[in-house]
């Protein structure tokens, strides 16, 4: 606000306008939702409080005025915890949390009370405002039921998925078991009558396979979603780590036009992770690279950064369609263009998690028929 130009008229002028600014000011104090009110500290006296007292049943009469002094026991006792952090108040603003009695005693309002001191002419001062935060307090429980309600329903839908995998195991082990037995029988028939069964048994063992991998995988998302899954990490060398693994599950055991050529760059250092999960989303990330690509080498980058440490998996083989790559990550999920190629959808999920476990991040890069790009970042600072 601008003040008036110096004229003959200049002290009238100017009552006018702080009388106009003082009614402004006094306004806004009394529609405030807060309930604020002044303590001259020197009288121990409460010398004004806004309209909002009187949402709880109170006048404004009921305090303006009061001296502490004059207070009663019963009062006293009342308000104890607005006396008590009052008293201690200093001129860097202060909080608590208090319970605040409507007049009638019928309800306590949560409510958060703050303090400061002021002083204006030499003089102390002490302002209070209380915020109304039952609305809040209510949300807050309605979010801690709510979250207590999903914890329930997780450990229910873990425990079933155990359930239900245990008791799929004992058939299909059955099942194996007396698949074993008749090939025991056939062992003395000659080749021809012995191999048209022995295609059989292969492929029922096959599925009994693919069978105990999928269980196995759903076991693992149900302990990851009820984040039950172990989490043991040390510090490790990661390059080595993943040498190992590329040699032992891949460049060994297949042909030499398709390996997996590891690449260094950075400053390398210890890293911070969980041998066991980490060797499951890496190989399985580097298997995808292989299944879902028929030629050419499967890089795998390993870059050491500042803060964290990158590793991408790269393959030239079909791709992602880009309408599929945001749901890549969903259980049970598998790209349109897969439908020939086996795979549960399982993979990845359980990949995510095991990299988030690490507060670690994980994106997809894709391009159909040119290939896929993996990124894993991994952080060196915990």
């Amino acid at each position: 606000m601008t003040l008036p130009s110096n004229t003959a008229n200049n002290s009238l002028l100017l009552h006018e306008f702080l009388v106009d600014n003082l009614e402004k000011l006094s306004a806004i104090f009394n529609t405030l939702r807060e309930i604020i009110f002044t303590v001259d500290m020197e009288k121990g006296m409460i010398e004004n409080v806004n309209n909002s007292i009187e949402n709880h049943g109170y006048t404004k009469a009921d305090w303006e005025g009061q001296y502490f002094k004059d207070w009663d026991f019963s009062k006293r006792k009342r308000f104890f915890t607005i006396l008590q952090h009052a008293s201690k108040s200093t001129i860097k603003p202060t909080s608590k949390e208090i319970l605040f009695p409507s007049k009638d005693d019928s309800r306590l309002i949560p409510f958060e009370f703050s303090s400061t001191l002021f002083v204006v002419k030499n003089k102390k001062y002490l302002l209070c405002i209380m915020r109304d935060v039952s609305e809040r307090d209510g949300l807050l429980n309605e979010l801690k039921l709510a979250l207590a309600k999903e914890k329930q329903l997780n450990d229910l839908r873990a425990k079933f998925i155990s359930m239900a995998s245990h008791q799929f195991r004992t058939p299909l082990t059955i099942i194996q078991s007396g698949v074993e037995i008749m090939e025991m029988y056939l062992e003395g028939l000659p080749d021809e009558k012995r191999k048209p069964f022995q295609r059989q048994f292969n492929r029922i063992l096959g599925e009994i396979n693919s069978l105990q991998e999928l269980m196995q995988s759903v076991l693992t998302i149900g302990r990851s979603d009820a984040g039950r899954t172990p989490f043991k990490p040390s510090y490790q060398d990661i390059v080595a780590f993943c040498e190992h693994l590329v040699e032992a599950k891949y460049n060994s055991r297949l042909p030499d036009y398709r390996q997996v050529i590891l690449q260094v760059t950075g400053r390398q250092q210890k890293v911070l992770f969980d041998e066991k999960l980490l060797f499951f989303a890496f190989e399985n990330l580097l298997s995808n690279a292989y299944k879902y690509s028929k030629e050419e080498n499967i890089i795998m980058q390993i870059d050491f950064g500042d803060d964290t440490v990158t590793i991408n998996v790269i393959d030239k083989g079909i791709g992602i369609p880009a309408k599929d790559i945001n749901n890549l990550f969903e259980p049970f999920y598998r790209s349109a263009n897969t439908d020939e190629i086996e795979g549960s959808g399982l993979g990845l999920s359980i990949v995510k998690g095991f990299i988030d476990i690490h507060n670690g991040k994980i994106f997809v890069k894709s391009e159909l028929n040119k290939g896929t790009t993996i990124t894993v970042l991994l952080p060196l600072t915990h």
